[in-house]
């Protein structure tokens, strides 16, 4: 036997890490998610909608509890989503613009995954979580779809989870109004003790400052 036909055979011999079942998944992700303080990643986030072409950004996130977030925006513009954990900025500096809305109020399509953060409650979070059988768009992932309990104007959330650790490494949410937001993350690190200040932010001297996210 040649020596990289052996490298080929042990290669398909090598156990595949198997598919975990609906309540092994939730119970990972819950407690992974339950334990994390901070999470940070590099993140690409792809915007489809019914009237609009396709849009695709890239950057970096720090997310960390309560209900902090950071996305600094690389690609194709630097732009700026902070939350304090009371109020969520949005700063254009190609525009001179900053849009401040109360995180409480703020159904931005960032928000849902800052909550996650330091949370174990899924089953209460949703009406229904099911295993999806679809091909996942990152290899080695599973599927989950979640159906929110409350009426916040997403149909559903799609997540996909690493088996290996519980880690979600894409989500994807689809609106009432035909829109789907989707997030990507890579390079992903937990509690590495983030700072608050990292969640600090001034609005620029002579920039304009808008109430609310969706003007």
């Amino acid at each position: 036997m040649s020596y990289y036909l052996a490298i080929l055979l042990a290669l398909l011999q090598s156990p595949a890490v198997p598919d975990k079942n609906l309540n092994t998944l939730i119970d990972g992700v819950d407690t992974t998610f339950g334990r994390m303080r901070d999470f940070s990643s590099d993140f690409v986030q792809i915007y489809y909608d019914p009237i609009k072409p396709k849009r695709q950004e890239s950057g970096h996130l720090y997310l960390m509890r309560p209900r902090m977030a950071r996305w600094e925006y690389k690609n194709p513009e630097e732009k700026l989503f902070v939350s304090d954990g009371k109020t969520v900025y949005f700063y254009t500096p190609a525009d001179r613009q900053v849009m401040k809305e109360a995180v409480k109020e703020s159904l931005d399509d960032r928000i849902p995954l800052m909550f996650l953060i330091g949370r174990s409650n899924l089953r209460n979070e949703f009406a229904r979580i099911e295993m999806l059988r679809e091909k996942p768009f990152l290899a080695g992932t599973q599927v989950l779809r979640l159906i929110p309990r409350r009426q916040t104007g997403i149909d559903d959330i799609v997540i996909e989870v690493d088996p290996t650790n519980y880690q979600v490494r894409r989500l994807a949410f689809s609106s009432a109004d035909g829109s789907r937001s989707e997030f990507i993350f890579s390079n992903i690190r937990t509690n590495t003790g983030l700072r608050s200040s990292t969640f600090d932010f001034k609005i620029p001297p002579g920039v304009e400052v808008l109430e609310g996210l969706t003007q």
